[in-house]
């Protein structure tokens, strides 16, 4: 039988404020590789590969168990998906997470990947749920452990608890455009942004909406700036400390990265997880184009 491995999560830097009747819980959680590296084989941690299947079947993290992230992101994004209880306790269960469970999540696509699956697993209710800081090429140029070797999982079931605080619908980014309670914080390309960069029925972007990329907050090997940069990027979007905010892309996991930065930072961070996908065709949602990018007569 194989043997299976697992990881230790560290490091958290700073509060993860949870929704109305939900347990205070630090999600935001960043692990380097040498933590991770030297705690394999703890356990109670669960590592999981958020890469294309024959990337894990050439080489892995030892003990990690491959996620198929695209079907995650089609669950999600069918009609009433993220309110399918039953779905995705089918889905998270041959994972082996159980109430206790730490779990820690890696790609090879500068957090992209990772980072939705961070996201999801949180909002389903696992408790501990963190990230690596790197992505999987940096540590196989590393020269760090991998294996061919699959662990074997026991399906363990999981009772999936919706953290409906770390969740906005279109419905709650209205009610906070109308009480300017929160900053909305887009994560898309400037020209989806801008309108020039058409996605949906309509191009542009949420009014009031601040600006700033996803991959504005990762260096080219899926490491995650230095919490001064971070602010400072934050600052220059328009961001202002300790309040509120609310991240979209286009279809969620863009806004996951900006929702992980933010909650390491201490903010009370939303993913409106349906995004532009959902905005962009809806009828009666206020759609703003940049001047430059708008038709001449």
């Amino acid at each position: 039988m194989a043997k299976a491995w697992m990881v230790v999560l560290v490091l958290p830097l700073g509060p993860l404020v949870c929704g109305a009747n939900e347990p205070d819980a630090r999600a935001a959680w960043l692990v380097t590789f040498g933590e991770l590296e030297g705690r394999l084989g703890e356990a109670n941690l669960r590592v999981l590969d958020a890469r294309p299947k024959k990337n894990y079947d050439a080489g892995h993290i030892p003990g990690a168990v491959w996620v198929d992230v695209k079907e995650a992101a089609k669950m999600a994004a069918r009609p009433g998906g993220l309110n399918d209880r039953a779905t995705w306790e089918r889905w998270i269960s041959p994972l082996g997470i159980g109430p206790k469970t730490e779990v820690v999540v890696y790609d090879a696509n500068r957090q992209l990947d990772a980072a939705r699956l961070w996201w999801l697993l949180s909002y389903l209710g696992v408790k501990k749920v963190g990230l690596m800081n790197g992505h999987f090429p940096l540590w196989a140029a590393e020269k760090r452990a991998i294996t061919t070797e699959v662990p074997t999982v026991q399906l363990k079931p999981f009772k999936v608890a919706f953290r409906a605080g770390r969740h906005a619908t279109r419905n709650e980014v209205l009610s906070a455009l109308a009480a300017k309670s929160d900053r909305i914080l887009d994560a898309r390309t400037v020209g989806e942004y801008q309108g020039t960069d058409r996605r949906a029925k309509r191009a542009g972007h949420v009014p009031a909406a601040c600006h700033l990329e996803w991959n504005q907050l990762v260096d080219q090997d899926g490491r995650f700036l230095n919490e001064s940069a971070l602010r400072a990027k934050l600052a220059k979007a328009g961001v202002k400390e300790n309040e509120p905010v609310i991240t979209h892309c286009q279809s969620g996991g863009r806004a996951s990265v900006n929702a992980f930065v933010l909650e390491r930072l201490g903010f009370k961070a939303r993913n409106y997880y349906l995004g532009w996908s959902d905005w962009g065709n809806a009828e009666e949602t206020p759609v703003k184009v940049e001047e430059t990018s708008k038709p001449r007569k």
